[in-house]
């Protein structure tokens, strides 16, 4: 029993000098490198994280605004907990559609004002400035795998009222890495794990691995099929936005979840053969099938757990403006504005009533 014990506490002590060396050094950044410093891509924005797989780029520039990602790496303006009396916090959850990316040629991207910074700017204007509080965590290739990380690590900590979850794409696209995500379930086994990633020394062993970049068709290493592994499978999908919802409720949080339309299917759209290859599917067909089930999830989720499921079709001569021609998934500059005003009129009521879960 002695050896035993003794085996036990020089372990105990290994780990916590490990744990101790990773918090005071670079190591992380050492191990992982920058994979994405330099490509002409939207990943340049992402950097390597063990939790998260990747985060942004701290002080990372827009390329379309005067603007910097803050220094956790989202583009929202700095946050120091707690929250400020009288205050109301709107956190949204999401993919680079929320981020605020979009292709404007093949290759060529810009960064337009994403409709989180707009609705902050429709409430200043309504019940003036520092009233209420509308902070970006979306990242470019976030599923709700990350999704529900991001709102335990990142979110909670800054007491949101009010969190918009939209994630619509990159949880049915083919997983560069050839495997799918999941939050553990029962939550016995959630909670275990929360207790494991609070040391960084042990989040950084089970480090899942980065994205490849899926714009370049030479790095493109599966053949692409009608049902390619993705990165969250359906049941999954539809356990994550249940779990999140959960999550900010037991926090005193309301939810929402937004659609994510498909843009109008342009020539341009229709030719990018590229495109369709990368997202793991065979055919443009075969992708609109597969985001329209996830899209009917979010719909059900909704439904089932009693939150409102905000809905962005627009008549089309709209619709045409709210995309660009050759990006299917990310909403231009007039989109982002068709967003912020299709949530302002569904959380306005929340926002200047007393807020509860």
């Amino acid at each position: 029993m002695r050896k035993v014990g003794k085996s036990l506490i020089s372990l105990v002590v290994t780990l916590l000098i490990l744990e101790a060396v990773v918090r005071t050094t670079d190591v992380e950044t050492r191990i992982f490198g920058d994979p994405y410093g330099k490509v002409l891509t939207m990943l340049t924005y992402i950097v390597p994280d063990a939790y998260l797989q990747w985060r942004g780029r701290k002080f990372m520039p827009m390329a379309t605004f005067e603007e910097k990602l803050n220094t956790r790496g989202f583009r929202a303006p700095e946050v120091i907990p707690p929250k400020p009396p009288g205050v109301k916090r709107i956190a949204v959850l999401g993919d680079s559609a929320s981020f605020g990316i979009v292709a404007v040629a093949v290759g060529h991207f810009a960064t337009p004002l994403p409709y989180a910074s707009i609705l902050q700017d429709i409430f200043d204007q309504e019940l003036g400035t520092g009233r209420v509080e509308v902070l970006n965590f979306a990242m470019i290739g976030y599923s709700t795998f990350q999704g529900i990380r991001v709102l335990k690590r990142e979110v909670l900590p800054i007491e949101p009222d009010i969190v918009v979850i939209r994630f619509g794409w990159n949880d049915h696209m083919t997983s560069s890495l050839q495997r799918s995500y999941a939050v553990p379930r029962p939550l016995w086994k959630e909670k275990l794990q929360d207790l494991f990633f609070k040391s960084r020394f042990l989040t950084l062993l089970t480090y899942r691995g980065l994205p490849m970049d899926l714009m370049r068709k030479e790095q493109i290493y599966y053949a692409p099929g009608p049902n390619p592994i993705v990165w969250v499978k359906r049941e999954d999908y539809a356990y994550h936005l249940s779990r999140m919802i959960d999550i900010a409720r037991e926090h005193g949080a309301r939810a929402i979840l937004l659609d994510a339309r498909p843009a109008p299917i342009t020539p341009e759209i229709l030719k990018d053969q590229l495109f369709v290859d990368a997202t793991g599917y065979e055919t443009l067909d075969q992708l609109l099938a597969a985001h329209a089930s996830y899209q009917e999830i979010a719909a059900r989720v909704a439904r089932e757990k009693g939150v409102p499921f905000v809905r962005t079709d627009a008549p089309p001569d709209q619709a045409a403006r709210n995309f660009s021609p050759v990006d299917i998934a990310h909403p231009s500059a007039e989109g982002h504005k068709w967003i912020a005003h299709r949530i302002h009129d569904e959380i306005a009521d929340m926002v200047t009533a007393n807020t509860s879960p």
